[in-house]
């Protein structure tokens, strides 16, 4: 069988015998497009086949990323610590006696323990007449911490009487004066006399410190 299309335009008018003309279709308006504006695409701004197409003047809308207006980060300083004043670790002595009735009693001797035979005699004396026990009394021979104020001494002992023989208020940081009366300081009462081996031949120092010795029994 033939094929039967053709394009000859002698063939084409055995067909179609009669004119053909052009109407326009008043009922379809078509308008122009207006004022279109390329489309830009921003950089790194990716846009997908199924999104909406993106105009400049929404393009526009966007914030511009610039990197000078990013907000700044500034370092975070180091962290000061809180100073705590730490508070000074509490002296030990080594005495001799319990300190059960809290009476300090204090000698200066850098050659003997106590004193001089001497004065060791005249102290057994003295404790003796006071009717203190070895358990009553610490005795403390201050020549081994020299120094030390009466507020340490304080804190470790807490004498209710101190006994001082050959430590002078200056030695223990005291701002007081000796006027050979019994000194009530704080919670203390303090008696100062001499260094033992001189009080023992000393007969009114002796004198002296026994009517004190008397004021506190």
């Amino acid at each position: 069988m033939e094929n039967q299309v053709t394009n000859n335009a002698n063939a084409l008018r055995l067909f179609f015998t009669e004119e053909v003309f052009l109407v326009k279709d008043e009922s379809v308006e078509i308008l122009p497009l207006r004022n279109v504006e390329p489309v830009f695409i921003a950089e790194n701004v990716s846009v997908k086949a199924t999104e909406e197409p993106v105009l400049k003047s929404e393009i526009a809308q966007i914030p511009a990323i610039n990197p000078t207006n990013s907000p700044k980060v500034y370092p975070q300083g180091p962290e000061i610590p809180h100073i705590v004043a730490e508070s000074a670790p509490e002296k030990i002595f080594k005495f001799l006696g319990g300190n059960k009735k809290s009476v300090l009693i204090l000698v200066n001797d850098s050659e003997h323990d106590v004193s001089t035979e001497q004065g060791r005699e005249l102290l057994r004396k003295i404790v003796k007449a006071v009717d203190l026990g070895t358990p009553d009394f610490a005795l403390l021979n201050y020549s081994n911490y020299k120094g030390t104020d009466f507020v340490a001494l304080h804190r470790f002992f807490k004498p209710a009487i101190m006994l001082s023989f050959g430590v002078a208020f200056a030695d223990l940081k005291l701002n007081l004066t000796w006027q050979n009366e019994i000194i009530a300081h704080e919670t203390t009462r303090i008696i100062f006399a001499p260094n033992l081996h001189h009080l023992d031949s000393d007969l009114n120092a002796k004198k002296m410190l026994w009517g004190h010795l008397q004021k506190i029994k």
